[in-house]
């Protein structure tokens, strides 16, 4: 399908994303053209952010990716509630995984950093099945691990499955006498989060 150009959306379009949204290859242009290219029957989007992996300078390093990211994905969401598509929509945000609690490198008030860390790992979902305004999880109370209702992958994998319209125990197949399937041989549906 056709996408008309992003020089076409009104202001008040423009306002919502922010006026980066009207700059090619931008983050905010990214989430414009994913509603915009939902809003044509197009069943899978995904965008990405770089510049996430920092493990120093976080003050400056962050205070830029959030500029960036928050008001563009805050829009994307609103967009595609006004336009009736949220319901039908499935929206996960995360990155690539949890980060520390604790420094990395040298600590002084302006730079800083955390390493990797398997062991908290924080997303948001809106739309698509998804239980709007449930917060679900909470780390132990110094941030180190997860400590109420913890979710693995393959149960967060077989939940997106679920509200995708997908039972993931039928996508099992069998090799080398073993089963296999996306989500291991393993995961449950969180229910606590299914609309």
């Amino acid at each position: 399908p056709e996408i008309t150009s992003l020089q076409n959306e009104p202001e008040s379009i423009v306002k919502m994303y922010g006026p980066e949204c009207l700059v090619p290859g931008t983050y905010a242009a990214n989430c414009l053209l994913a509603r915009k290219i939902s809003e044509k029957g197009v069943r899978f989007v995904q965008l990405y952010h770089q510049g996430w992996d920092s493990h120093g300078n976080l003050p400056n390093e962050l205070m830029g990716q959030w500029k960036d990211v928050d008001r563009a994905s805050a829009a994307l969401v609103k967009d595609l509630k006004q336009r009736g598509l949220l319901d039908e929509t499935l929206v996960i945000w995360g990155g690539e995984f949890g980060r520390t609690n604790y420094c990395q490198g040298a600590l002084t008030k302006d730079n800083y950093g955390r390493d990797h860390h398997p062991r908290c790992f924080t997303i948001w979902m809106a739309g698509g099945g998804v239980k709007g305004g449930t917060l679900y999880g909470a780390t132990d109370e110094v941030g180190h691990k997860a400590a109420e209702n913890r979710v693995h992958v393959n149960d967060l994998h077989a939940t997106i499955l679920h509200l995708l319209g997908m039972d993931h125990t039928r996508l099992t197949y069998r090799f080398n006498g073993r089963d296999f399937r996306l989500t291991d041989v393993a995961g449950n549906v969180v229910k606590d989060i299914v609309a």
